[in-house]
């Protein structure tokens, strides 16, 4: 008899292609847009047109009585449906100095950036609702508007928040090591201000929600959450209603996030309130302008930073005087500032540098919170560090290879002065590979010849440390959630495997990653695995897709519930097969349970099934019907990153500034990849996210702090056209704190790209003095940097 061992039917590793694709292809998919109840009303939200101003009047009454208008909200009534939504849970704890500002959904008294919600309008059409919101009447009046933020931290500067003592939402300091002594003791001190502008992402989905509300079954929410769980808590306390009567479902399909959809917003609690208030189901999907005038606004920070070096590019310490620009810091979770900290806390990156002192003001402006987006609150940072190295070599005359070789960190586990714990890796080996795959030394050659032609070429290189999901150590104290990854595993009376899992996806593929994980755990094909997301009654706790928590934490507890069942599985095997053996004895390889010491012997999983369920008089005396397990997953380690090293080579016209990007090169690390298809496009798509934020995005205001970025004409996305082909190389480094190694992938691509981009034109200007310290690296910016004085 032809046997199947478990190697034949591995899926972990194949690069398939995703289970999801299909029914988006054929616009089958059902986003959030696609929801209607019987009876469904519309909200439309009217905004502020004024970046800081007191509210005088508001008349509603003309909008009131529009045909087809339902009602009209103010602020003041919906603040005294409920508490101010900064509930504790959703506070983070990182100590510092806080200020909390009081929140409702509606501005009351004071709004503070332009598109601030101030009415709602309710209709039986949304083309009703927005013809009704042009009759509301606001009186207002204008007060000055702060948009610098080291303007903002003047002490004559106005109060955004006038019960505060100034405009500083958090401050705080990371410190370790002796770093006076490092600075004493440094051969040469680089002293530069950089500079990350407002960007981000912005999700081809918008933000949108339907709610429904009866007496008996509750308050139902439908909304393109990543963290559906975290968002129930919220509106149930904030609320004042009984947590199992709060029931938050994210749709099957979300179009993208990024980071956007994780905070708890304004709008999710007004949607809530109105439902209750309506008895009627209320749907709101924001329109482009709304997205692009309130979420994605992240980075957005200064970075005056000192590298205390020994002349052989040893960074013996730095020091960091860090602003960032939180906006007016009003989302649940992250109050515009959580982003910052984070980067600041991984500052070093990949670098082993021994003493660190970061003094971080988180500072309010007025414009609208920064959101989390990919690469979260890093994106400055590795501009500022790793373009830091890159000027470090060039005013000591080193190579800059040799400055980053002589600080990758080496030794694993390591923790960096500020906490941060990297698990494992290779990062010098990543390093070595990406100069090899770029064939650095020939690249510095044809450098020489190309000068020689007049033509400018530079080649430059940045390193990237992202998190691998975020435990409860780290999670706990950031966000007052837990870490941990969720999963149920239940097996039906057909054979077919149900995977319950708590986070909900947005398109990273879990459909399909999940499935090829536990096909691989019982031995079946991933046709015979169907995931279940989104429903906070169905799924158990957990605190949301993010931070690349998919790979390392979500698949981790799918793994740990399949191991978790198959004891009993096995146990059941052996009784129906008649054999005396030990659970350890038998195989899962193709849809069969197989008894190792005489393969002959076996049994489908399906049979298996068939008794646990259907016929449970046949199972084991004492056993318990059923085939299910639940299983939380905790890594035994503080912290898990993965490495990905960046390289490009650029050619750049100083008659304009403009450049080309000749190469880009990722050398990528994500310990086993599960599919490598899917790795590849979060890779791709990381990178391109990276050249828009570098190269073309950035949220503008004029003096008054009218937003001037408000469709996609102004905030210039990238397009194909506008992209280099991007080489990518495997170099993964299984990690040992995983069920199967695995590490997450995703979230912090874009970090390393402004550093690779700017360190490379540098090479290719190779001007005394010249130094790109300000972002975006636009054309503009690069000839006006050639030919300032």
């Amino acid at each position: 008899m032809t046997t199947t061992t478990a190697s034949e039917t591995k899926w972990v590793g194949r690069p398939i292609r995703r289970r999801e694709d299909p029914r988006l292809l054929v616009g089958e998919g059902k986003y959030i847009a696609d929801y209607t109840l019987p009876g469904t009303t519309y909200l439309h939200v009217v905004r502020s047109v004024h970046a800081h101003a007191r509210i005088r009047h508001i008349d509603i009454s003309k909008a009131e009585n529009y045909p087809g208008v339902v009602a009209v909200v103010t602020g003041a009534e919906v603040a005294a449906a409920m508490k101010p939504m900064l509930v504790p849970s959703i506070i983070p704890n990182l100590g510092g100095e806080l200020q909390l500002p009081t929140v409702y959904p509606l501005a009351i008294d004071k709004v503070l950036w332009v598109g601030d919600p101030v009415v709602a309008v309710i209709a039986e059409s949304k083309y009703i609702a927005e013809d009704a919101a042009q009759l509301v009447e606001i009186e207002y009046e204008p007060l000055p508007a702060l948009i610098n933020p080291e303007e903002a931290l003047k002490p004559e500067a106005p109060k955004i928040y006038e019960d505060w003592k100034n405009n500083v939402l958090w401050h705080g300091v990371l410190a370790n090591g002796d770093v006076d002594k490092a600075f004493e003791e440094a051969d040469f001190i680089l002293s530069e201000r950089f500079y990350g502008h407002r960007t981000g992402a912005a999700p081809m989905e918008t933000r949108g929600a339907l709610a429904t509300y009866d007496g008996f079954e509750g308050l139902t929410v439908h909304v393109n959450s990543q963290r559906p769980h975290i968002l129930r808590m919220a509106i149930s306390q904030i609320m004042n209603i009984p947590h199992h009567k709060v029931r938050v479902i994210a749709p099957k399909d979300v179009g993208g996030a990024f980071g956007t959809k994780a905070p708890v917003y304004r709008e999710e609690l007004l949607i809530s309130y109105l439902a209750l208030k309506l008895k009627r189901p209320v749907k709101w999907v924001e329109n482009r302008m709304e997205s692009l005038m309130t979420i994605g606004h992240e980075r957005d920070q200064i970075h005056n930073l000192e590298l205390a070096v020994r002349k052989d590019g040893k960074i013996l310490g730095l020091r960091n005087r860090m602003i960032a620009d939180v906006g007016d810091g009003r989302i649940g979770v992250y109050l515009g500032f959580v982003m910052s900290w984070l980067g600041a806390a991984y500052l070093t990156n990949a670098y082993d540098v021994p003493s660190v002192h970061i003094d971080l003001s988180c500072v309010v402006t007025n414009k609208p919170s920064s959101t989390p987006s990919r690469a979260f609150g890093e994106f400055p940072g590795r501009f500022a560090m790793d373009y830091a190295m890159h000027l470090v070599a060039r005013e000591l005359k080193l190579d800059p290879r040799q400055v980053f070789e002589t600080n990758i960190i080496k030794q694993f586990p390591h923790v960096t002065a500020t906490g941060i714990t990297h698990d494992s890796g290779d990062y010098e080996g990543a390093f070595q590979k990406l100069l090899e795959h770029l064939d650095y030394d020939r690249v510095k050659e044809e450098q020489k010849e190309a000068r020689k032609n007049g033509r400018l070429i530079g080649v430059g290189f940045a390193m990237g440390c992202e998190m691998s999901g975020l435990g409860s150590q780290i999670f706990v104290p950031m966000e007052n959630q837990p870490g941990y990854g969720a999963a149920t595993i239940k097996i039906d009376a057909h054979g077919m495997v149900q995977v319950f899992e708590g986070d909900s996806p947005q398109g990273q593929g879990h459909e399909t990653t999940i499935a090829q994980a536990v096909a691989d755990e019982l031995g079946i094909t991933i046709d015979d695995v169907y995931i279940s997301y989104g429903d906070t009654f169905g799924t158990p706790f957990a605190s949301g897709t993010l931070g690349n928590r998919g790979a390392s934490y979500t698949v981790s507890a799918a793994v740990l519930a399949c191991r978790k069942l198959k004891p009993k599985i096995q146990k059941i095997a052996a009784h129906i097969l008649g054999v005396d053996a030990e659970p350890e004895d038998f195989t899962f390889a193709n849809g069969e349970v197989i008894w190792n010491k005489e393969p002959s012997k076996r049994i489908k999983l399906r049979d298996i099934a068939d008794v646990a369920i259907l016929g449970p008089t046949k199972l084991p005396a004492g056993m318990e019907a059923g085939l299910e397990a639940t299983a939380y997953f905790e890594a035994d380690i503080a912290g898990m990153l993965s490495i990905g090293v960046h390289g490009a080579v650029v050619e750049v016209n100083p008659e304009t500034g403009d450049y080309k990007i000749l190469r880009y090169v990722v050398v990528d690390d994500c310990g086993v990849p599960i599919n490598p298809m899917i790795v590849r496009g979060q890779v791709h798509g990381g990178v391109v996210l990276g050249i828009g934020n570098t190269r073309y995005e950035k949220y503008y205001f004029d003096e008054t702090g009218q937003p001037l970025s408000t469709t996609l004409m102004e905030y210039h996305m990238p397009s194909a056209a506008d992209v280099p082909d991007i080489e990518m190389i495997e170099y993964n480094v299984p990690t040992p704190y995983t069920p199967l190694g695995t590490k997450g992938k995703g979230e912090g691509i874009p970090g390393p790209v402004p550093a690779t981009l700017a360190s490379a034109i540098t090479d290719a200007i190779d001007r005394p003095g010249f130094k790109l310290l300000n972002l975006p690296l636009t054309a503009e910016s690069i000839w006006r940097t050639l030919n300032q004085k």
